[in-house]
């Protein structure tokens, strides 16, 4: 890790399909670096039981609730001063269309897209994003494990299109510097090394970032 914050990037973003860890890197991160949360409150959307039992029914109001809610999120975050504070959140905004892209029919997401193209452009950028992968066992194990009432009747095809979305999506990504962590031997609960070394990681992405972007892997 290094031996001051100087070298950090004051707004990091972690990302990933369901169940890889994103939140609990994001706390493991905040402890480590006194630095302010941006976390995602899914459970507060009233449709989300309800889409996981029935997707194409509750698509859209499930859809259209996290997009106004992340959206509201991410402008009182804008609102603040991001220099004043290291940062780190466990979604970035686009995760609203790549999830949308999955779940809607062609004339809702057309709906859908109107709405989307207006608030995305007052979001805020990150310096760096770390995206977390895993096997599809690995993510449906710690999807039972951590025992969520809404999640039991998740369709593990759901999951694994999830995962293959996000690795498309950052296979081309080049909107800031990316870090890529496979998690599926990794636990950042417990393991300070590991923390160490995606601090390590980061702070070389985005060093590096600023000559051309950078992608970092190990």
């Amino acid at each position: 890790m290094p031996e001051t914050t100087a070298e950090l990037p004051r707004y990091i973003v972690i990302e990933g399909p369901i169940g890889v860890g994103k939140t609990t890197l994001v706390t493991r991160l905040a402890e480590r670096l006194r630095a302010r949360t941006v976390l995602e409150i899914f459970e507060e959307n009233p449709f989300l039981a309800n889409f996981y039992k029935d997707r194409s029914r509750y698509a859209f109001q499930t859809e259209m609730f996290f997009l106004l809610s992340r959206y509201r999120q991410q402008e009182e975050f804008a609102q603040t001063d991001l220099f004043s504070r290291i940062s780190v959140s466990d979604y970035l905004f686009v995760k609203c269309r790549l999830f949308a892209s999955l779940t809607l029919s062609d004339h809702e997401l057309v709906l859908y897209d109107r709405m989307y193209s207006i608030l995305t452009a007052q979001t805020p950028t990150p310096d760096v994003v770390v995206h977390l992968h895993a096997p599809l066992d690995s993510l449906l194990k710690r999807i039972a494990s951590r025992g969520r009432s809404y999640e039991v009747d998740m369709d593990p095809l759901y999951i694994d299109r999830l995962r293959r979305m996000y690795h498309n999506y950052f296979g081309h990504y080049d909107q800031t510097p990316l870090v890529e962590i496979d998690t599926q031997d990794v636990d950042f609960s417990r393991d300070e090394q590991a923390i160490d070394e995606l601090l390590d990681q980061v702070c070389k992405a985005y060093t590096a970032a600023k000559t051309p972007v950078a992608t970092v892997t190990f």
